[in-house]
């Protein structure tokens, strides 16, 4: 259990820091939506490809930081349930729901989504063309090298699936998110059971420890604006 527990803690480690890390992605499509839409507006020019780069990456976000969303337990659960039984009740939901739900679920989108991905994206021969022809972007005169740039960059981009939208991106890389984000989540699953195991048999405090769920924070929170609220009236 030892080993576990350490197993444990440096997948915690790795998933709090991907999603702090991813979720600035969520300002990044903001900005995306912002300057597209004033673009749209003053100057009538728009792309699809700036329109799907808004969903690849909310999808980013959305698949990737759901490990540390677990870890934080910010879940959904019906918390005006949950929040009635008593703590071992709610530790055998947690070890069920983890073993019998969420990690099997997860395999059966990893399983299925890797093909998914393996068919849309691109093959060893492209993408080794592709970056065969990276020198050549440099091989004119220095004021011809941006033209080269953007010249290899296109056929990069171009090769695997292409969005079925006129000058949209490349539809295989956000195939792939669904793979990584369900096995991300799913690591972080098995690190949530070995953590509950560990709480039943008093290995460890609970590191959720309380009332649980969202609802006793809304509590503690309204509580508190409430105190604050009639040491403010005296």
């Amino acid at each position: 259990m030892t080993v576990l527990l350490g197993l444990s803690r440096l997948v915690d480690a790795v998933n709090a820091r991907l999603g702090r890390s991813l979720s600035w992605l969520i300002l990044a499509a903001i900005l995306v939506s912002a300057v597209n839409a004033i673009v749209r507006k003053l100057f009538g020019v728009s792309a699809n490809a700036w329109l799907e780069l808004q969903w690849v990456l909310f999808g980013a976000v959305f698949l990737m930081c759901s490990p540390w969303t677990l870890l934080d337990n910010e879940h959904i659960r019906i918390d005006i349930v949950n929040t009635r039984f008593p703590r071992g009740v709610r530790n055998a939901i947690e070890i069920v729901g983890h073993a019998l739900f969420l990690l099997p679920l997860c395999l059966v989108m990893m399983v299925t989504s890797w093909p998914f991905f393996v068919k849309s994206a691109p093959s060893w021969d492209q993408v080794g063309a592709a970056l065969a022809a990276f020198p050549a972007a440099f091989s004119g005169s220095p004021d011809a090298w941006l033209r080269g740039l953007i010249t290899w960059w296109t056929q990069l981009i171009g090769v695997g699936e292409q969005s079925s939208n006129a000058g949209g991106l490349p539809q295989w890389p956000a195939k792939f998110l669904i793979f990584a984000g369900f096995t991300t989540l799913f690591v972080q699953g098995v690190s949530e059971l070995i953590k509950r195991i560990a709480v039943v048999m008093g290995r460890i405090p609970d590191p959720h420890g309380g009332p649980g769920g969202h609802l006793s924070s809304f509590e503690a929170d309204a509580e508190d604006l409430a105190e604050k609220s009639g040491r403010a009236q005296r």
